[in-house]
């Protein structure tokens, strides 16, 4: 793993497909690792060798398997993909995974907006970065599977910058809060999270 500065990290995205996975964070999570592994399966073969994955340092863990999850399955399958981590440097204390190929820290961010989103309809964080990024070089496609506020602020820009998209309806294994679990009294918008019926 290489650490860069932004403009050796955009070097870096050069010549190569860039593609996102956004989604379920940890205060969310998946109900299901089976179809998780279907919807990995799909996104695969629409990656061409080689490609650039944009990775935003959710830790990997399969017994609370988040987006972060998603990565480590996703690069088990697909050794040639180029995942490149963009996080904040206060994160440093918790390490890189070992599928990151280069990761870029930065100070870009507020007790506001620590990890990305929308401020005042401004993107910030992470998400700025990404924005940023597809600036200069344009961002292929974006993965959306489920996902939290920032997932649905990031669909704005991704609308806004009229990026192609797929996006998964995906039961969560928690209620927004990394606590209560889902079960099948819940509602569908219980189960699918603030992005059901938003995204489409």
């Amino acid at each position: 793993m290489t650490s860069l500065s932004f403009y050796d990290f955009i070097k870096n995205l050069e010549n190569n497909n860039i593609f996102m996975i956004i989604g379920n964070g940890s205060k969310n999570q998946f109900r299901n690792i089976i179809t998780i592994k279907s919807i990995i399966n799909n996104i695969s073969n629409q990656i061409p060798l080689n490609s650039n994955i944009l990775y935003f340092g959710d830790y990997p863990d399969k017994a609370n398997p988040d987006i972060g999850y998603v990565f480590y399955l996703l690069h088990q399958k697909r050794k040639d993909l180029n995942i490149c981590m963009i996080q904040i440097m206060e994160a440093k204390k918790w390490g890189v995974p070992d599928f990151v190929k280069s990761v870029y820290w930065h100070n870009v961010y507020s007790s506001r907006c620590k990890y990305g989103g929308l401020i005042n309809n401004e993107p910030c964080s992470n998400t700025l970065k990404w924005v940023n990024i597809h600036k200069k070089l344009d961002i292929t496609k974006v993965f959306i599977l489920g996902g939290g506020k920032i997932t649905l602020d990031e669909f704005k820009l991704i609308k806004k910058y009229n990026i192609n998209y797929e996006y998964y309806l995906i039961e969560r294994k928690y209620l927004g809060d990394g606590t209560t679990k889902i079960n099948n009294k819940h509602s569908k918008k219980d189960k699918y999270g603030i992005t059901f019926g938003k995204i489409k």
